[in-house]
């Protein structure tokens, strides 16, 4: 018996042992999904799924701040500074590993420029003014700019860098010259970074599985996830149901309201409002009469009904998928301010201000559009032209299809007197969403459907893009912000604010700063700072 008894004990204490190991050393997961498929190439992402990807397998020169105050820090770099108006030095830092364990060095930082010029996809666009990358040493980085753009640093945090000697060993055949196809393939099924995750298995149209990078010089939260598995074009309704399971951790942004309305109702999820770097907006063409009248923009920017436009935006009477704006500096760029009031309604000023119009509004039938492939922006449109209504404009609601959109904006005759559409921030810094909409010389492209032609906003952001002093370039698109709507260049009809759904299993949801608002598209999910119970 006292033999049986010891064995017994000595059997329980194996098995609690066994259990406590295997606790300990169980395998975490996060399960998430996007809308769209993901790109897993660094030189040809752009969608917000590709950002997600890129900031989690990649990192860049610099990253922006925590919580979108439109700082920028050090990332790769140790520092940096400018010689002088036009020329760049980066220090990097020092033993920083790719997913291979290969160091990355200063040639890496040139491999990784010239690959996604070279390409000539993704962001590249963002490095027009750039003439030169080059290696002073193996620590030390010289860009060379054709003219001051005080941007410039900001927007490397698009510039992904890559492992030069993995790519160039993994290089096939392709439409590169010298350079093949500059590590394409290779880079459809693995990584070459030094993020946080690193790729296990992508199948752009199906998952990405991405397992944690034990050496990431960063760091990772003690909960975060050893494995994270990313789905695409998931129903919203098997999303629901697996989130409801707790056999899902955090979906995405783009769930039907209604959706996300039940799932609030869920002890098990959390909805999570996340302000996203972007607007709607109805772009008002400056150059068409009427709207090449400023009292007549201003009359109809203030007939405008924002309190229904926001309403418009209402998951539950708590929940709410936008923010009234206050202008074109959204949150988590660089000058925006929390405490500038929002655009209101005034229909009285509006009637007084269409008095002092040169025009006859009876005169005219406005043309207002929508983007046919997003039919939640036609009650935006139709609130619109009730709106002109009541000053006694006729007008048409038009859903134009996106192709014939971007081809009626090249000429101005052409382009309607009112189109609705969504804008993005793709760095951190205003120069970004501003300057490609409302410079003069941007003219003919989607984002700069107004056709501005104000010689003092011109001069504003010009001297953004020149000016390197950070209160300084503040004050200017501060001021630019506010011409903006002094002149009523463009109708704002609310910021963006993400509804994400979250299961409670995510310990760290509502505090976790991955979760704040940041000034980059896709930078709000950084799997490495969440806390997986």
């Amino acid at each position: 018996m006292k033999l049986n008894s010891y064995f017994k004990k000595l059997l329980i204490t194996v098995l609690i042992a066994f259990f406590s190991f295997s606790l300990a050393n169980a395998k975490t997961v996060l399960r998430t999904d996007e809308a769209a498929i993901g790109e897993a190439d660094p030189a040809k992402a752009t969608d917000y799924v590709d950002s997600v990807l890129m900031f989690n397998i990649y990192d860049a020169l610099v990253d922006e701040d925590r919580g979108g105050s439109g700082g920028i820090n050090p990332l790769l770099a140790e520092s940096w500074e400018y010689s002088n108006a036009t020329t760049l030095k980066i220090t990097l830092k020092d033993g920083i590993k790719f997913h291979s364990g290969n160091t990355m060095d200063a040639d890496d930082v040139v491999f990784s420029y010239d690959r996604l010029m070279g390409m000539g996809q993704g962001f590249s666009f963002l490095f027009g003014s750039v003439t030169e990358v080059k290696a002073l040493n193996s620590k030390t980085v010289q860009i060379t700019t054709s003219e001051p753009y005080a941007p410039l640093v900001a927007s490397l945090i698009r510039l992904a860098i890559v492992d030069k000697e993995a790519i160039q060993a993994n290089t096939a055949a392709g439409d590169y010259g010298d350079n093949g196809d500059y590590g394409e393939a290779y880079l459809l099924t693995t990584s070459a970074g030094t993020g946080a995750y690193k790729i296990v298995n992508h199948d752009p149209n199906v998952k990405t599985v991405l397992a944690k990078n034990a050496d990431y010089f960063q760091g990772h939260n003690a909960k975060a996830p050893d494995e994270v598995i990313i789905k695409y074009s998931v129903e919203a309704a098997t999303i629901k149901t697996l989130l409801v399971r707790n056999e899902h951790e955090i979906s995405s942004m783009w769930l039907p309201n209604e959706v996300v309305a039940a799932l609030e109702k869920e002890p098990n999820v959390d909805i999570i409002p996340i302000p996203r770097p972007g607007a709607w907006m109805n772009k008002l063409n400056n150059r068409k009469a009427p709207f090449d009248d400023v009292h007549c923009r201003r009359a109809i920017q203030l007939a405008y009904d924002y309190d229904s436009l926001e309403k418009s935006f209402a998951v539950t009477d708590t929940l709410i998928a936008g923010k009234k704006s206050s202008g074109p500096l959204i949150p988590g760029l660089l000058g925006y301010d929390a405490n500038k009031p929002a655009i209101e309604r005034d229909i009285e000023k509006a009637r007084a201000e269409l008095a002092k119009c040169k025009y006859n509004p009876g005169d005219f039938t406005l043309d207002l559009a929508w983007i046919a492939e997003v039919p939640y922006e036609e009650p935006w449109a139709l609130q619109l032209q009730a709106n002109a209504m009541e000053l006694g404009f006729d007008a048409t609601v038009t859903g134009l299809p996106w192709a014939k959109f971007t081809e009626q904006v090249a000429s101005w005759e052409n382009t309607p007197h009112a189109t609705v559409v969504s804008v993005v921030a793709n760095f951190p810094d205003p120069d970004g969403l501003l300057y490609p909409q409302w410079h003069s010389s941007t003219g003919g492209t989607w984002m700069s459907a107004e056709w501005a032609n104000d010689p003092e906003l011109d001069a504003l952001l010009e001297k953004g893009r020149a000016e390197t002093d950070m209160d300084e370039r503040v004050k200017i698109y501060q001021a630019a912000n506010q011409l903006i709507i002094d002149n009523a260049i463009t109708l704002f009809i609310t910021d963006f604010v993400g509804m994400q759904p979250v299961n409670t299993a995510v310990s760290n949801a509502q505090t976790a700063g991955t979760l704040t608002g940041y000034g980059t598209m896709g930078r709000n999910l950084s799997f490495r700072e969440l806390e997986i119970n």
